[in-house]
């Protein structure tokens, strides 16, 4: 490497690195400092904007358009997904998948189309059956619990919980087949 800083010493001609990166413009507002890009999940989002459309119209345009407001049809989309969420079939499924040897995980699908809450469901659940019950977000959102108390918690579900019992049914390993849990 020494031999390559005499050779530049010399006098031959060396090509100029071009500079890596992007220049990043930060909103001055002392109560966001962010990237302008970055400005919309901030503490002030409103005021950023104001800013940015006052004095940085180029940037703005970039960032949020024209400034005409795509909103109404982006709510259409939400209130058609939410109708095809309460489509879904009103029906408990319970699961169980054999995780090692001797230990199972239980899953409980479909208590939300019943208007329970799941977060208290499977705190209920945790207590009942002395074992670890967690809510897994998802679509279809699940209960999983440790342990195997597949009839149990069939039991528990129409006991507790007060669903119907022509709601409940067992599925096979593959989730395909599905059999009336009474």
């Amino acid at each position: 490497s020494g031999g390559s800083r005499a050779m530049a010493a010399e006098g031959e001609d060396l090509t100029p690195v071009p500079e890596l990166g992007q220049q990043v413009g930060y909103c001055p507002l002392l109560t966001c400092t962010m990237p302008f890009s970055y400005c919309k999940y901030g503490p002030h989002p409103e005021k950023c904007k104001e800013w940015i459309k006052a004095n940085e119209p180029a940037i703005f345009a970039e960032i949020y358009g024209d400034g005409k407001a795509v909103e109404p049809t982006d709510g259409k989309k939400s209130k058609s997904k939410k109708k095809k969420k309460k489509v879904l079939e009103e029906a408990v499924k319970i699961s169980q998948v054999q995780r090692s040897k001797r230990k199972f995980v239980t899953t409980v699908v479909g208590l939300d189309a019943f208007g329970l809450d799941l977060k208290q469901s499977a705190k209920k659940i945790s207590k009942r059956f002395a074992c670890s019950a967690s809510v897994v977000k998802g679509n279809p959102s699940e209960i999983q619990i440790q342990g195997d108390v597949k009839f149990e918690v069939a039991d528990f579900v129409l006991d507790k919980l007060k669903v119907p019992k022509e709601k409940i049914f067992f599925m096979d390993a593959k989730g395909k087949k599905k059999t009336p849990a009474f």
